[in-house]
């Protein structure tokens, strides 16, 4: 028995146990280190015969298999332990640089639940290892409630649509490639690289209850959103239902405008996992503002362009608007039921007495001589008007009495008065609030500052240290390696090191004013001044968006006082100003 296998019989069911089969050995090393940093039991094997005998004889919640083993390949094993093993086992992870060669493996690929390419993003590993997601990737619409808790009326069947123009297009499309029980292998390449794809198109059965899910996978949040059903109203980016003979042209110039501004998008917005920079990311491609539109299947009244619940759009643009990347303007104000938040309400006229809304509206009359006055039903005696307080028969209009007015006269219990209170009953929960402890809410459009926009084409760097964090698929893979020999060192004997991320705030500005090529000198002179300016055995690495310094032997805190020294020294000798923001992590940090 391999040793995986000796482990997996002996490790108790205390955490979550994983099992990675990897014959890469730095691979192997910084998933275990990272993985069982955050509490997982990891075992690993190197061969594919071996990752099959420790699945067969362990009891594991998700195995990690890089699809080129020695002997057996990842579908082989999956396969074969399918085949071997009825029952429940564990979640299959495919972790492979040759996603390509998987997806066109003659058996069936669509063993995996998931499929996360090589270079491996730790960050992405670790999502779809904690996800909470049903088997397959995919948690299945039918037992979702319907978004903003209002289930959509049934949608009438619109008028057939003309589908010639999607064979001059590449599109992903709903359902076929979102189904429940697989990885779509379009969903994988457009989470590679969305610019294989010119969008989603929506041909039946839409997502009333959860459009989110045409987001749900990686880079889909910079496709436009095409619907052919309309069913999904002002979520999706064109409503090719309502189209005719126009559709193509349409389609066209939505198309091009999306892959004009994507080419400009930066890598950190084009891939972030974040919902607010996915945010930021549509309104940037689409180029249009966040604009409610009233939409009585929404508890809000409103409803936003985008495929996400409306609840979690007002959600993050209130978070984005707060750090400047947003601006809003005031549309609306609406009442809001305290309870549940619907905006869906009745408003009615209620007796102050009993609060009834069975009000009548009565004429009424004022008696002159004792100054009674009433609704006229209380002065009725047959065919007379008898004053009810003095007794005195009214004869003459204007002489004995007049009718200055009407007033209300509740059925259910005789009050009557000429000042109703206002009520509200919530038609979403019941809920009776009365007029003076009714809440209301603002609704507002929404829109990109300049700070936004540079966000959009320049990444987090923008945004300094308060959103500045480290992702493993920022890192080089030069680097990757020496930062696994330090944590190896820092586990086995404490010896401290530090890692120094180099942001550029002033990116998109030199862009614009100086050129790329400055930018590029700049960065790079900058870096020579740096490595210069650090201490001994610093090692330097050119990253895509960022640039990162390991620093052996030195504790993080101890670094962290001499940051703005360095990025000055740095910087003394060029000519522009490229806001370098040296953010520092130590070894807690990083896993």
């Amino acid at each position: 028995m391999t040793p995986a296998a000796e482990v997996a019989r002996e490790v108790k069911k205390s955490a979550s146990r994983i099992l990675v089969a990897e014959d890469s050995s730095i691979t192997q090393d910084l998933l275990k280190l990272v993985l069982g940093q955050r509490g997982y039991v990891v075992d690993t094997a190197e061969t594919g015969p071996e990752a099959l005998e420790a699945l067969k004889s362990g009891d594991y919640d998700v195995a990690l298999l890089d699809f080129h083993l020695p002997g057996m390949d990842g579908v082989e094993i999956v396969s074969a332990y399918r085949r071997d093993m009825p029952g429940p086992g564990p979640r299959f992870i495919a972790v492979t640089a040759d996603v390509e060669g998987l997806l066109s493996h003659k058996d069936n690929c669509e063993l995996f639940d998931e499929i996360v390419p090589k270079p491996v993003d730790i960050g992405e590993v670790c999502r779809v290892i904690e996800s909470k997601e049903a088997p397959g990737g995919e948690t299945p619409l039918s037992s979702e409630p319907p978004v903003d808790g209002v289930k959509p009326s049934p949608a009438v069947a619109p008028p057939p649509v003309d589908t010639s123009f999607a064979q001059n297009f590449d599109f992903l499309s709903w359902p076929d490639d979102f189904g429940s029980d697989h990885v779509a292998a379009k969903i994988v390449q457009a989470g590679r690289d969305p610019l294989l794809f010119d969008g989603i198109l929506i041909r039946s059965n839409p997502p009333l209850g959860r459009t989110e899910v045409l987001w749900q996978h990686p880079g889909l949040h910079v496709l436009p959103v095409f619907d052919l059903t309309g069913a999904l109203g002002h979520k999706a980016d064109l409503d090719l239902s309502r189209l005719a003979s126009t559709a193509t042209g349409r389609v066209g110039d939505m198309v091009t405008a999306f892959n004009d501004k994507r080419s400009r998008l930066h890598r950190d917005l084009a891939r972030a996992e974040d919902p607010g920079e996915k945010l930021i990311a549509h309104l940037y491609l689409s180029g249009n503002e966040l604009d409610p539109v009233y939409d009585a299947n929404s508890l809000l009244l409103f409803a936003y362009p985008v495929p996400l619940a409306n609840a979690e759009i007002v959600r993050l643009a209130e978070r984005l608007a707060s750090e400047g990347l947003l601006k809003k303007r005031f549309v609306d104000r609406v009442h809001q039921c305290g309870s549940c938040e619907s905006a869906h309400l009745n408003v009615r006229e209620e007796c102050p007495s009993c609060g009834s809304p069975q009000l009548v509206e009565q004429p009424y009359i004022h008696h002159f001589s004792c100054a009674y006055q009433g609704p006229e039903e209380d002065f009725r005696s047959g065919d007379d008007l008898v004053c009810p307080k003095c007794r005195k028969t009214l004869r003459h209009f204007g002489q004995d009495y007049d009718r200055p007015g009407s007033m209300l006269v509740c059925q259910a219990c005789g009050h009557a008065t000429s000042e109703p209170d206002v009520g509200f009953v919530c038609a979403s929960c019941h809920t009776h609030t009365s007029g003076e402890s009714m809440g209301t809410k603002d609704i507002f459009s929404y829109a990109l500052t300049d700070k936004g926009l540079a966000f959009a084409e320049s990444g987090r760097a923008v945004l300094g240290l308060q959103r500045t964090g480290l992702r493993f698929a920022d890192l080089p893979l030069e680097l990757v390696v020496a930062l696994n020999d330090q944590a190896r060192r820092y586990n086995e004997d404490g010896t401290p090191f530090a890692l120094v991320d180099i942001a550029y705030r002033n990116q998109h500005l030199v862009e614009r004013e100086e050129g790329a090529r400055m930018f590029v000198r700049a960065r790079n002179q900058f870096l020579e001044n740096l490595h210069q300016a650090m201490p001994p055995n610093t090692r330097i690495a050119a990253g895509q968006s960022y640039d990162f310094a390991l620093v052996p032997e030195m504790t993080a805190q101890s670094l962290k006082t001499q940051t703005e020294s360095l990025a000055a020294t740095a910087a003394g000798a060029i000519s522009v100003d490229l806001g370098a923001v040296l953010t520092v992590f130590s070894p807690q940090d990083l896993f």
